[in-house]
């Protein structure tokens, strides 16, 4: 486990939040941008709190500024492959059929709250994710950043997993 020292290293924390949420998970999400933006201030990460949608891939790629969620996700699941994680379930692949014409369509759908954690512009964590055993979520990783640890889930043993009912989970 690598904890920060004198110099931390240049870490940026994307908190991603989606676009559509019932009032009860706004206020819950207005609590965790609160203690995302303590990172900032604290001097522990640089900040970046952006809104989100699940998108059909197909449609995004059609639009002038080209895809972006579909692109961003799909670094993360690289992310999370490479290091034995899943995204799912908070991540989600779904078919979809048009009811047009028949023909089906790829949607992804993002969680209500994803964060990303780079290290000198390397990815070293997304969650929610799971390792198949537990999942990891957000306030376990913003936990985790609060109190110096850099690692990607270098903490997983030192703070227990989320159950599956979380916020994260939830379509």
């Amino acid at each position: 486990m690598t904890e920060s020292s004198a110099n931390p290293p240049s870490i940026r924390a994307v908190l991603y939040l989606r676009k559509r949420a019932s009032p009860e998970t706004v206020q819950q999400l207005k609590r965790i941008v609160d203690r995302v933006r303590r990172l900032e201030t604290d001097g522990i990460a640089e900040v970046a709190v952006e809104t989100w949608t699940s998108v059909t891939p197909a449609l995004e790629e059609l639009g002038d500024s080209g895809p972006s969620i579909s692109l961003t996700v799909n670094s993360f699941r690289a992310w999370a492959s490479g290091e034995g994680y899943t995204l799912e379930p908070s991540f989600d692949r779904r078919e979809t059929g048009s009811m047009l014409d028949g023909r089906s369509a790829v949607q992804i759908r993002v969680p209500i709250v994803s964060l990303a954690v780079y290290e000198s512009d390397t990815l070293r964590c997304v969650a929610p994710c799971s390792d198949g055993e537990r999942t990891y979520s957000v306030e376990q990783c913003l936990a985790a950043l609060e109190v110096g640890f850099t690692e990607p889930f270098a903490f997983r043993d030192r703070f227990g997993p989320v159950g599956e009912d979380s916020m994260e989970n939830g379509h």
